[in-house]
């Protein structure tokens, strides 16, 4: 397989992130391409919860049918606008929602324009970027980097997993089960689960608009394949050299992505030193006690929930893993922020 990613790797003595290219003496000038999206909004969200320093939050649409449509910003009123040079030209860093299809002409502008690209459109088209995730590789992001991806919000929470478990023992396998939720079809997405549910309890006919068939209380492979350039990704985070395999099954829940990983390392480890060493990464979190995870735990949690690790008695090396993590937080719209405090502040922070 051609690897069309690059991964940020240590520097050694590169410059450090900063304001070199900043616009305004006021402060960061930040856009969000598409923010009507779900992880869109989550961004707008987390920038005002983390006090993020900005002097000016530009809403842009790249889709032409969100252009003109009221919305807030810092529990302030604004307006969404289309996408354009002048608008760009005006901005620091400027983080990419939504289709990836009228994003990337626009991404290409980032050169003459100066600004930094977060590329947060999914499957992302940048071919030249580098993958950047918070827990895995932001020391080596600086403020040199320009051009960065947020991975799919399926390669993270694996990636950081076997992050962890690659600093134990070399992975040779890893085979994973993914159940994605409605969400990943946008708020539309959402609504069409939930009245499907009530037709369905109410023995009706159920809408069949943004899913080709009955969702509610069922399972089925996922719509859109794109398991190969999701492994892509996480090969180029973990190890090149293993195996992967992964599948994708469309689940009947809201939020949050189902992770069941059977992974084979070189050496056989046990579950303690495993857990041991996942624990060790700030945006890990294992049950304490009595506690339980499952997937509606996961809803507005900023972590991957790892709710079991067992091994397999069967084969030598091999162990399974159950998590679940946010789809618009932690793999989404968190990562694409810390990114871009890394790039602007130099901080390297988690959480």
């Amino acid at each position: 397989m051609v690897d069309r990613f690059s991964v940020a790797k240590d520097p050694g003595g590169a410059a450090p992130a900063g304001g070199d290219a900043l616009k305004s003496s006021t402060g960061y000038r930040i856009g969000i391409v598409n923010p009507l999206t779900l992880v869109g909004n989550e961004i707008k969200t987390i920038l005002r919860d983390r006090s993020f320093p900005f002097a000016k939050v530009s809403l842009l649409d790249s889709t032409g049918k969100a252009a003109g449509a009221l919305t807030e910003v810092d529990e302030e009123p604004a307006v969404v606008a289309a996408v354009s040079d002048d608008e760009l030209e005006d901005l620091d860093l400027v983080f990419f929602c939504g289709p990836p299809s009228g994003n990337r002409e626009w991404i290409d502008h980032y050169r003459d324009d100066r600004f930094v690209v977060i590329d947060v459109s999914q499957p992302s088209t940048i071919e030249s970027g580098k993958l950047a995730v918070a827990g895995i590789n932001l020391d080596a992001i600086t403020g040199k980097d320009t051009l960065l991806i947020s991975p799919h919000p399926v390669a993270i929470p694996i990636a950081l997993i076997l992050h962890q478990i690659q600093m134990l023992s070399a992975i040779e396998l890893c085979t994973a089960t993914v159940v994605q939720p409605a969400s990943e079809f946008e708020q539309v997405g959402v609504e069409e689960l939930a009245q499907q549910a009530i037709s369905v309890l109410n023995v009706r006919s159920v809408t069949k608009e943004v899913f080709d068939r009955q969702l509610a209380f069922n399972l089925y492979p996922a719509l859109e394949r794109n398991e190969e350039f999701i492994v892509e990704q996480i090969r180029a985070l973990t190890e090149p050299d293993a195996q992967f395999a992964l599948l994708i099954t469309q689940g009947t829940i809201f939020h949050a992505h189902t992770f069941s990983l059977f992974t084979k390392t070189r050496d056989d480890l046990s579950v303690d030193q495993i857990v041991s060493r996942l624990r060790e990464n700030p945006a890990i979190v294992l049950p304490e006690g009595d506690q339980s995870f499952g997937t509606t735990d996961a809803a507005g949690k900023d972590e991957v929930l790892v709710a079991e690790v067992r091994r397999d008695p069967t084969i030598r090396g091999g162990f399974w893993v159950w998590a679940v993590c946010d789809n618009l937080r932690r793999s989404s719209a968190l990562n694409a922020v810390l990114v871009a405090e890394k790039v602007l502040f130099g901080n390297s922070k988690v959480m």
